[in-house]
């Protein structure tokens, strides 16, 4: 009779139930803290707070109001048509106002503090340089400044975007209507 050597059987390894809840505690733990950013994701302080960006409203607020003072020229000197001019800028001044107290409320400014063109100084990308010296001209503006508000509607938050739609529409209107 011949004689056929065992081999040894091997088991799997035994995990206590004590183990395994402490293996699952640990990888709570570890992805807990990762996800809350202790570990951190290799930013330096200056990357996590960068400076921040002016507000986009601003150059819309800045707009309304060259267009609401140039509304308010121009019906001082034109008398056939003061009536749509003091409409609109009636109108501007409301925008410039609705629009400083969004950049206010976005910006966290005190109410009372200074006002937020006082706050921020920002070159304007809307040319306001000098109010328009002609209805024509201010025709040109309003067109130019509806163009401005529904571009940037287009990129802004919700509420933002309402907003800089009824500013585009009002222009639109004043163009059609008004002027």
């Amino acid at each position: 009779m011949t004689v056929v050597p065992t081999m040894p059987v091997r088991r799997a390894p035994v995990v206590s139930r004590r183990h395994l809840l402490l293996g699952g505690a640990a990888l709570v733990a570890a992805a807990g803290t990762a996800g809350c950013g202790v570990l951190g994701d290799g930013r330096s302080d200056a990357q996590l707070s960068p400076t921040p960006s002016p507000d986009p409203l601003l150059d819309v607020a800045r707009a309304a109001r060259a267009d609401a003072a140039a509304a308010t020229q121009l019906a001082a000197v034109t008398p056939p048509q003061a009536v749509p001019l003091r409409t609109i800028a009636a109108e501007r001044t409301a925008h410039a106002q609705a629009l400083d107290a969004e950049i206010t409320r976005a910006a966290g400014t005190i109410v009372g503090g200074p006002a937020p063109s006082e706050t921020l100084s920002v070159p304007s990308s809307i040319p306001t340089s000098a109010p328009p010296a002609t209805v024509a001209a201010l025709r040109d503006s309003l067109l130019r400044n509806q163009s401005a508000a529904a571009e940037l509607a287009s990129t802004a938050p919700s509420y933002r975007a309402g907003m800089l739609g009824s500013v585009a529409a009002a222009c639109a209107s004043a163009l059609a209507v008004l002027l």
